[in-house]
């Protein structure tokens, strides 16, 4: 995790007090001074942005198996430890019509990750959450340290060397996208692959989160933005369910479903435009539950 310089910190916190004393200083807002110091304190923890660039994410619910390997490669990928057991940046629920039955955790089924026919439960689908990387975030706007930023390519960060644990982020986030680590979580040096039972050693790109410090899924960026296009649960879905992509690239595969599925976005109502979508393309079951 990077350090802060004393000295901008300093210079950050007494531009903050002159800021929430006259208002705003030469144009610039409380909101503005905090999230540039954080952008700037954050440099160490994650890659360069791509200006300009506006990722976004679809789900294809049609075809999720309900299988976790997005989650548990997820969890190796971005060192989210087992301990707490509920720290988990994705969210798998199985659904009946449109209702959520449970929250899906645990170990894949047997054979899940390869074929369909080992879908949990005949006739449910699966309803996947992360972070929205909302292009209109209010955990941004509630942030009293600017921890919590919108970077140059929309990507929403967490700067944990900022980050108090006020968790106000927590309770602006209306997808309940975030995770406080109440413990000391536990990072062994590698863990056992549930999905290929492989050693799979601690993420050096991926900085190791504290007791006291909110965190959620980043899109993977330090894959994204370091030669690799797609987040790890992307990369490992095996029934081509997860898609990602800039949407300001018109050959990108998230403009390209754009312009010839019909999507939708949770709780657009909103007005938080958020960049994950949802489609239903691929089918599991006929009608009459006989399996495809």
């Amino acid at each position: 995790m990077s350090k802060i310089n004393r000295r901008d910190f300093v210079k950050a916190l007494a531009a903050v007090g002159v800021v929430a004393t006259l208002g705003k200083v030469s144009g610039k807002s409380v909101k503005d001074v905090t999230s540039e110091v954080s952008k700037k304190s954050a440099k160490g923890l994650y890659p360069e942005a791509k200006k300009g660039a506006r990722y976004a994410m679809m789900i294809d619910s049609g075809a999720c198996i309900g299988c976790r390997t997005c989650l548990h490669a997820c969890k190796l990928e971005n060192n989210i430890p087992d301990e707490p057991s509920n720290m988990e940046w994705i969210d798998l629920f199985e659904m009946e019509n449109t209702r959520p039955v449970s929250e899906v955790h645990g170990m894949p089924p047997a054979d899940a990750n390869v074929d369909y026919t080992e879908s949990p439960k005949e006739g449910h689908w699966y309803l996947s959450f992360n972070c929205f990387h909302c292009e209109n975030p209010p955990c941004t706007k509630v942030c009293p340290t600017g921890a919590t930023y919108q970077d140059e390519d929309g990507l929403i960060l967490v700067n944990y060397d900022l980050c108090i644990g006020c968790r106000y982020c927590m309770a602006a986030c209306p997808y309940n996208a975030r995770t406080f680590n109440w413990w000391d979580p536990v990072n062994p040096p590698s863990r056992v692959s549930p999905i290929d039972g492989e050693e799979v050693p601690l993420n050096p790109k991926v900085p190791l989160r504290t007791r006291g410090v909110v965190e959620k899924c980043t899109f993977c960026v330090h894959r994204i933005r370091d030669g690799n296009p797609i987040p790890r649960c992307v990369e490992v879905c095996p029934v081509n369910a997860r898609h990602f992509g800039d949407l300001n690239d018109p050959e990108s595969e998230v403009s390209r479903l754009l312009e010839t599925v019909r999507t939708h976005r949770i709780k657009e109502e909103l007005n938080t435009q958020p960049m994950l979508y949802y489609f239903t393309r691929g089918v599991k079951w006929k009608d009459d539950g006989e399996k495809i």
